[in-house]
């Protein structure tokens, strides 16, 4: 996400009328909205890796599965805040917005270097802070890593990093490889983890 924000604070309304209209995206995180920098192939291809796996196992069910171009909306009394979730899973009935989603079941994001700290930062906790948020899915870009937290195990975090390993989805009644995830670019024999993820608290 870019660090340049508008600088005079908008309303909900406003942002989500010129969001209709504008050719870039944008966040808005309590009266101020970010442009969403274009992703890189690797990026891209993970997400429709991603999203093909999740979609397939949904498809004929009453889960519905959305890729980056659809806003996901988390409000309460004293804020709001409009984010593009990589990959994110609703199964609620109530989801009857033709631009809007919230209720989501399942959020997956893919990290890279530019988008860490945002995404594990404040963007988790506010995911965490939709009553309807069962499982949080993040899905390392540039090393073959899946971490994930659930609200059935208190937000305990769970980490894979070989590629044969099983990853449990459990939100959504879904084991899958490490490998399914990034099917479409694979890492070459030598690669090395990202030296932003070399001191990293959870390891």
């Amino acid at each position: 996400m870019s660090t340049s924000a508008k600088k005079l604070p908008i309303t909900a309304a406003e942002y989500l009328e010129g969001e209709l209209k504008s050719e870039v995206r944008h966040e808005f995180i309590d009266g101020r909205i970010y442009a969403i920098s274009g992703a890189s192939l690797k990026h891209n291809e993970i997400c429709g890796d991603t999203y093909a796996v999740i979609r397939n196992h949904l498809r004929g069910g009453q889960c519905r599965t959305f890729i980056e171009a659809v806003k996901l909306e988390i409000k309460d009394e004293i804020a709001e805040r409009y984010y593009y979730p990589d990959v994110f899973v609703t199964c609620e009935p109530a989801d009857d917005d033709t631009h809007v989603v919230r209720y989501p079941k399942l959020i997956i994001e893919v990290l890279s270097q530019s988008t860490y700290r945002h995404d594990r930062g404040d963007k988790l906790e506010s995911y965490k802070s939709l009553p309807s948020v069962e499982e949080i899915v993040y899905i390392e870009q540039d090393w073959p890593e899946i971490f994930i937290v659930r609200r059935a195990d208190k937000w305990r975090r769970h980490l894979y990093t070989q590629l044969d390993s099983l990853v449990r989805l459990e939100s959504i009644d879904l084991t899958v490889a490490v490998a399914d995830f990034y099917r479409s670019t694979p890492f070459p024999p030598n690669v090395e983890r990202p030296w932003y993820l070399r001191n990293r608290e959870d390891g």
